[in-house]
């Protein structure tokens, strides 16, 4: 009989302790995680750029055939320059520098505007990137190529004769070889940069 009631009063035990157990609750799943060292894609907005009230060169501008989204114009002084961005009103600001906010022009243009639509994601085309602990470099939109080491560089840095020659876009951290011209020898020297931020229309 003590036996049985024993064997009784564990049964108890054990119903309330799987009673008064409470489950855990479900583990939300993850969002997105930030990869530590990406690079940042940033869109150029013109109309919040510090362009202020400077003078302005005529010209005629048209859609950039280089950075789809943008502007290219020919000066009434001569030459031309691109990529240029509206500002929201009658003038355009060409070769922004978003780092430094100047600028290598102002346009005003001689006729309307033609109608310019943002490129889809897949045609966006970065036109200023900034080194991580390095320069900054824009785009090269000139009909003289620049060869440095037997590459043709893409953009110009704002270093004296420091160009980018490659740009690999492959992997959430861009990397871009910033090649360093000797003007004296003709020497170039190269050094993989890893790319912090980078500007598209």
């Amino acid at each position: 009989m003590r036996y049985l009631i024993g064997v009784a009063a564990a049964l108890a035990l054990a119903l309330v302790a799987c009673g008064g157990a409470t489950a855990d609750p479900p583990t939300a799943p993850p969002g997105p995680q930030q990869i530590v060292g990406a690079t940042e894609l940033l869109p150029f907005d013109a109309t919040t750029f510090p362009a202020g009230d400077g003078p302005a060169v005529g010209g005629v501008c048209v859609a950039s055939a280089v950075v789809p989204g943008a502007y290219r114009c020919e000066l009434d002084g001569g030459g031309a320059d691109e990529p240029c961005f509206a500002l929201g009103g009658t003038r355009l600001v060409c070769g922004p520098n978003p780092v430094a906010g100047n600028y290598r022009a102002l346009v005003s243009p001689s006729a309307a505007l033609p109608a310019v639509a943002p490129p889809p994601p897949e045609d966006r085309l970065e036109f200023f990137v900034a080194l991580r602990d390095g320069p900054t470099c824009a785009i090269r939109t000139g009909p003289e190529p620049v060869i440095v080491g037997g590459a043709a560089a893409t953009f110009d840095c704002d270093a004296p004769y420091t160009y980018l020659t490659t740009l690999d876009k492959s992997g959430p951290t861009w990397r871009a070889m910033l090649s360093t011209l000797d003007p004296a020898t003709g020497a170039a020297s190269g050094t993989l940069m890893e790319v912090a931020r980078a500007w598209v229309p």
